[in-house]
């Protein structure tokens, strides 16, 4: 009995971290996607220029996010959102 109440602990210990990371991915992403979507329009050709790699590689990211987020990799996913969401506070920085 003892066994299995321990055998218990240690998986809910093991488990919690993993389903908390679930949860945390599409939260992530929707945030990044919503602030892709609030980004002011560029002030005119050159900045859209400047600005293209950076918003293309973004999405990336987020689609990365997406698809480590599917096939269970959560902890990648969280990652790869975070990258996404650092990179538009760049570009809003830079007011590219």
């Amino acid at each position: 009995m003892k066994r299995l109440l321990v055998a218990a602990a240690l998986a809910a210990a093991v488990l919690a971290p993993a389903a908390a990371s679930a949860s945390e991915c599409p939260t992530l992403i929707r945030r990044a996607q919503a602030e892709l979507s609030r980004l002011p329009k560029p002030r005119g050709p050159v900045q859209a220029i400047n600005r293209e790699p950076e918003v293309k590689l973004i999405q990336a990211r987020l689609a990365q996010a997406q698809v480590a987020h599917d096939q269970g990799r959560h902890a990648e996913a969280v990652k790869l959102a975070t990258e996404a969401l650092e990179m538009l506070e760049h570009v809003r920085r830079e007011n590219r």
